[in-house]
């Protein structure tokens, strides 16, 4: 930081019991006063420390922002002691309670949502076969492969293996690189067959158990999907009334808890000893008035400008003499 010449450093000082009045009424608001930290320039040998922390306040402010998810926070005007009452916390871990109960549904429903349409996506590729899967896996005598095989490896299949009676793929739709659809393999030659087709780059595909038809399956499957999809529509419709009627409550509470938590910072820049405090900031020369007549109506609260120190600082920034 360069120290401008017309700012001052100013010392105040006064009962620790004042402090936080002190902090609230000349400098959370960051626009004349910007507090340096004390002990930098005082002795610890001397007896002075760090003020006790309280990190409450910026858990707090978490807590309110993973609530509001990504909705915006209404801008309200509260005062720090909203956030301090048993009350608003006893208000807030309930309505925690109500948020997390309701998250909790609509992932369960969105994952069997997931299911449901993985299985849409892995047999729709598949729905001109009119074979029912579910007797697919009784075969006695033969393997079946469901999958995509890149055209490059069925020119190459049709090309050196058309012979070949133990070889048989069965194309059911195709997109511009691939052919989806299905190999036979005799189980005395499955092992042979599998490593053919690997070769040709086919990459299997494992259908979730199902019963009917690929086109059966997929039928039953989106209506599945449409019925959890109104499910989740009505969740989510709570979600939003339990926002709307919450968020300007939840607005005074989390203006509240920002104000605590900005205190809770600015008391770090504080060096105490015994009962009493000392604190130092940088003030633009026109503002130290104000901020005098400031720390003077508190009882108790010294003001003293450091001329000296600021001078020394400001040369060792510049390298003057």
């Amino acid at each position: 930081m360069l120290f401008d010449p017309k700012m001052q450093l100013v010392w105040v000082d006064g009962p620790l019991s004042r402090l936080d009045e002190f902090i609230q009424t000349c400098c959370v608001d960051g626009k004349e006063a910007h507090p340096a930290r004390a002990l930098d320039n005082m002795s610890a040998s001397a007896g002075f420390a760090a003020p006790e922390e309280d990190g409450a306040w910026g858990q707090l402010v978490e807590r309110l922002e993973a609530l509001a998810g990504q909705e915006n926070m209404p801008i309200v005007q509260a005062g720090p002691d909203a956030a301090r009452s048993p009350e608003a916390l006893e208000y807030l871990e309930d309505l925690e309670r109500q948020a997390a109960a309701l998250k909790q549904d609509v992932q369960l429903l969105q994952n069997q949502r997931d299911v449901c349409q993985k299985g849409i996506d892995s047999f729709g590729h598949f729905a001109d076969l009119d074979v029912p899967v579910d007797e697919l896996d009784q075969c006695e005598y033969i393997k079946i492969r469901f999958g995509h095989l890149p055209k490059s490896g069925y020119a190459m299949l049709q090309r050196e293996y058309s012979t070949d009676p133990s070889i048989l793929f069965v194309p059911c739709a195709e997109d511009d690189t691939s052919y989806w659809g299905v190999y036979f393999a005799p189980r005395r030659q499955v092992t042979r067959i599998d490593a053919l087709f690997s070769e040709l780059l086919f990459e299997r595909i494992r259908l979730p158990g199902a019963a009917g038809t690929p086109r059966q399956v997929v039928e039953n499957l989106q209506s599945n999907v449409d019925l959890l999809d109104a499910e989740l529509d009505r969740l989510r419709q709570r979600q939003d009334q339990l926002w709307q009627q919450n968020k300007t409550r939840l607005a005074a509470l989390y203006a509240s808890a920002c104000s605590l938590a900005r205190l809770a910072e600015l008391r770090k820049c504080a060096a105490v000893r015994g009962q009493h405090f000392f604190f130092c900031a940088w003030l633009r020369q026109p503002d130290l008035p104000a901020f005098e007549a400031r720390c003077k109506a508190l009882e108790g609260v010294n003001f003293a400008p450091d001329r000296v120190l600021s001078q020394r600082k400001w040369k060792q920034e510049t390298g003057t003499r």
